[in-house]
């Protein structure tokens, strides 16, 4: 059985996902909410995160960084035995190890869209695993989206670019919709459009692939409407603000760390 510890928007998103593949999730939660749509969704909801362990080979935690103390409390020296992942955000490898009594760790940062299986996950394998080992957890976790090994130095950068990236994307399409009602449009019609360009868009890149600035000059003719409105953009600072946005979670999700 592979256990949650914590059923969370994140917990949740690695159990469907898991569910999907036929792989039977355990958990236990606090709250009596999430231990009900635990089972509505076919978990198996334990009475402790001790007895959760005990069937578990591998143990995800998956509760908000402030909860963590109490987990330690519960599982010190208890999870030994299995493959513990934790998707915490920011909390180092090193803190885990020290407050579980373990030796190793493999640190994962996804984001929301693991909710349906389209997350960009960064993951880190903080100690000595075996080739096996590895592949049974990316395998895992490839339930959730797209995987990216990095160093774990580098795992507050994938918290700021993907982790708190949909955030970035709403904002943007929601100025885009913003924008369409502005100009006349419904905001239904302003929405639709809004969507279906950041969607056809994505999509087009996966399939020709390539490099972005490409299909920057693909869409903009001398003299047009596109050119005049990255002008704008590139006036106003639009990419720098972008990377400052992106430097400053950066820099909180090493001070959350």
């Amino acid at each position: 059985m592979v256990g949650i510890v914590g059923f969370g928007k994140m917990g949740e998103a690695i159990a469907r996902g898991l569910l999907k593949r036929g792989i039977e999730v355990g958990t236990f939660d606090v709250s009596v909410d999430r231990r009900d749509l635990a089972v509505k969704l076919g978990v198996k909801v334990f009475e402790s995160n001790v007895e959760l362990v005990q069937e578990s080979y591998v143990i995800f935690l998956a509760v908000k960084p402030q909860y963590f103390n109490k987990v330690c409390e519960e599982l010190e020296g208890k999870v030994t035995h299995c493959l513990v992942v934790s998707i915490m955000a920011g909390v180092k490898s090193q803190r885990i190890c020290r407050c579980l009594g373990l030796d190793r760790v493999v640190r994962v940062m996804p984001n929301t869209p693991a909710l349906v299986g389209e997350g960009a996950l960064g993951v880190s394998f903080c100690g000595d695993f075996t080739a096996e080992e590895k592949e049974k957890v990316l395998e895992l976790l490839e339930v959730a989206g797209v995987v990216v090994e990095v160093d774990e130095s580098l795992m507050d950068a994938v918290t700021a670019l993907s982790g708190s990236g949909p955030a970035y994307v709403f904002l943007f399409l929601e100025a885009l919709e913003d924008a369409g009602v502005n100009l006349g449009l419904s905001r239904d019609v302003a929405r639709l459009l809004a969507l279906q360009t950041l969607k056809g868009s994505v999509r087009l890149f996966e399939e020709k692939g390539g490099l972005f600035r490409e299909y920057l000059n693909m869409v903009t003719s001398p003299g047009g409407t596109t050119i005049r409105a990255l002008k704008v953009l590139e006036e106003s600072g639009f990419k720098g603000l972008v990377m400052d946005a992106v430097e400053a979670a950066e820099r909180r999700a090493k001070e959350l760390g």
